[in-house]
């Protein structure tokens, strides 16, 4: 009986202290599920422009939108773009170098197809390309070289300097590609499409770094675009990319089998389900298919399953 009790009274304090720790480790996990979070947000950065690789993009723009005229006002922003989305990805390669943090590491891939949707463009419009051969750092336009070496210098001196200098890149990027999107002289289409996408992306990444931030304890201060836009960004739920290329036809097959409801006595038979097919949804993301009509199994009604479009 003492041993009962002795074992009780060690059991109790066992589960108190196992208690105590399992809510310190809570508070841990907490925190590690916060920087899960933001790390899947970065990764849902990265995935815009569809995730698609530059030769299939290209193909894209080649065989989903005309070829229109350039106007003097588009061929200078796309130029110009395509050094700036550079600067974007150079300075997350040396952040994602500096600090081996994977935020850098999944925008920079993310900056690369910015990179290759406005190069494809220039490939398409006949340009001459403002990157050419040049390697990291290394800009045509004078104004993006100062800003390129100015924020290098400011993430390399602390993480949080580094975050900070990625939201100022958002900050840039969303700012220049607002006005080109007011500007009634860029109206190609393939322009608007490309010019809106790299908009959804940069909110995005702005998203990851202001929340960086945020779990830091910092606050980030827009100084290009207006506090009321900064606002609409980061309290508005993440932008899917990705929708540029028109529709992609469904591939799934739902194979669901119905159950026979009810029936004459003494008992219905199950319906089997019928297959549904998947509705394509814009490229490369497909809708999830809606599933046909369950058989009649004898007296029993069924309902299939949907699929999964392609």
């Amino acid at each position: 009986m003492k041993r009962q009790i002795l074992n009780g009274t060690i059991g109790l304090a066992f589960l108190a202290s196992f208690s105590l720790a399992f809510a310190g480790c809570e508070t841990d996990l907490n925190k590690m599920d916060q920087a899960q979070s933001l790390e899947m947000s970065a990764a849902l950065a990265a995935s815009d422009m569809g995730g698609v690789n530059a030769t299939d993009l290209c193909n894209c723009l080649l065989a989903n939108f005309p070829a229109e005229t350039l106007s003097a006002e588009e061929t200078e922003a796309l130029l110009f773009m395509r050094e700036e989305e550079k600067l974007a990805r150079d300075i997350y390669l040396g952040m994602y170098e500096l600090w081996k943090v994977r935020i850098f590491d999944n925008i920079s891939k993310a900056e690369q197809r910015h990179m290759d949707a406005i190069g494809c463009l220039i490939q398409k419009y006949e340009l001459s390309d403002p990157v050419g051969e040049n390697g990291i750092g290394v800009f045509q336009n004078a104004d993006l070289q100062a800003l390129y070496d100015n924020l290098l210098a400011q993430g390399s001196v602390s993480l949080q300097a580094a975050y900070t200098a990625g939201a100022t890149i958002e900050d840039v990027d969303i700012r220049d590609l607002l006005g080109m999107a007011d500007n009634p002289a860029v109206d190609n289409q393939d322009v608007v499409a490309v010019f809106g996408e790299l908009t959804k992306a940069s909110s995005n990444h702005m998203r990851a770094f202001t929340s960086r931030l945020e779990s830091l304890g910092l606050t980030y201060v827009p100084q290009y675009i207006t506090p009321e836009y900064y606002e609409s960004i980061v309290t508005t739920d993440w932008e899917k990319g990705g929708s540029i290329c028109g529709p992609c036809p469904g591939q799934g097959l739902g194979n669901g089998n119905g159950q026979g409801n009810g029936g004459n006595c003494p008992y219905g038979n199950n319906g089997s389900g019928g297959n549904g097919s998947g509705h394509g949804g814009d490229c490369p993301y497909g809708n999830t298919g809606n599933g046909g009509n369950g058989g009649n199994g004898g007296n029993g009604g069924g309902n299939g399953g949907g699929g999964n479009g392609g």
